[in-house]
């Protein structure tokens, strides 16, 4: 046995917990990979149920079942539904975690911008895992080289209030935040559902000319709702886990009940990653500390590299 190469067996139960196993790039200005893996570990914009600055650590444990897919060559994966090989010869790698300091918000988003720029600068995709839903809007701060950008956002919630008692940037405000960036164009809303959403939001949200699919659109007529999504160019994806039905995805801290199927997800996926060039992606809200037997973090890894494929398929 060569005892120069490590981990040689590759099992999930060793090495370090990285996503999908991905070489560690903590110096952001060495990557040299298509895909780039940053933790956004904050929730300090929580209203309800904290726990969700946890969820990059569980995302990377959990994703360890996915361990084909690091490394210098890495292999893919077989999609059997298409009888073809996704993700073939993408390099991957994580960096680590935003070096969040609580009761900075400042300094906080900062960081979150400016490590994102970084990760453009070198080439990579970001893939961005938090943290609350608030980390978005300095997420998307981030693309202000692009000329024009569009929005998907996945969630059973709007995120639409203006403010909360003058607090502006918590996990309830930041697609409302981000559509006041100059750069970011179309915003289309998809599973909506929450029975708390505010009449003045919803409306507030169609005179800025968004697009909403409502959970029921997409229970009533599935390629219906897609055909709603419309044609884009450079295409930031947010998804909050809470747009998943709490059956498959109870580690959320806002859980909202009819929620989407594993595959009414995937097809919603890889319908955006066909209309546009997905240029960035979050997935927020897990919340380690109401999960159950790391369900939630299982899934959403399974999701990320389901839509990875599809990406890389498109380009």
């Amino acid at each position: 046995m060569n005892m120069t190469q490590r981990y040689n067996a590759n099992l999930t139960s060793v090495g370090l917990a990285t996503m999908f196993k991905s070489p560690v790039c903590e110096d952001l200005s060495k990557i040299d990979a298509d895909v780039a893996f940053l933790g956004i570990p904050y929730d300090g914009g929580v209203g309800y149920r904290p726990g969700t600055r946890f969820g990059p650590s569980s995302m990377r444990e959990y994703s360890k079942r996915f361990t084909s897919w690091g490394g210098a060559n890495p292999a893919g994966y077989w999609d059997l539904d298409v009888g073809k090989r996704r993700l073939e010869g993408i390099r991957m790698v994580d960096c680590g975690d935003v070096d969040i300091a609580y009761y900075d918000l400042e300094r906080n988003f900062g960081l979150i911008t400016q490590n994102i720029e970084t990760i453009l600068d070198r080439g990579a995709l970001p893939i961005l895992i938090g943290g609350d839903h608030s980390v978005t809007f300095p997420c998307v701060r981030a693309f202000s080289r692009f000329e024009k950008i569009d929005v998907i956002h996945i969630d059973a919630h709007l995120d639409w209030i203006d403010g909360v008692d003058g607090v502006r940037f918590a996990s309830g405000s930041p697609l409302r935040r981000t559509k006041e960036l100059p750069f970011v164009r179309k915003m289309t809303h998809i599973a909506i559902r929450d029975v708390r959403t505010r009449q003045e939001d919803w409306e507030a949200l169609h005179d800025n000319g968004a697009t909403v699919i409502t959970r029921m659109m997409i229970r009533n007529n599935l390629q219906a709702a897609l055909d709603r999504i419309p044609d884009m160019s450079n295409v930031y994806v947010t998804m909050d886990i809470d747009a998943m039905d709490p059956s498959i995805a109870p580690g959320t801290g806002s859980p909202c009940s009819d929620g989407l199927l594993y595959h009414e997800l995937k097809a919603i996926l890889q319908d955006v990653a066909a209309k546009g060039k997905i240029v960035g992606f979050d997935l927020v809200e897990i919340n380690p500390l109401v999960d159950l037997a790391g369900q939630t973090s299982l899934m959403a890894s399974t999701a990320m590299l389901e839509f990875l494929g599809a990406i890389f398929e498109s380009r």
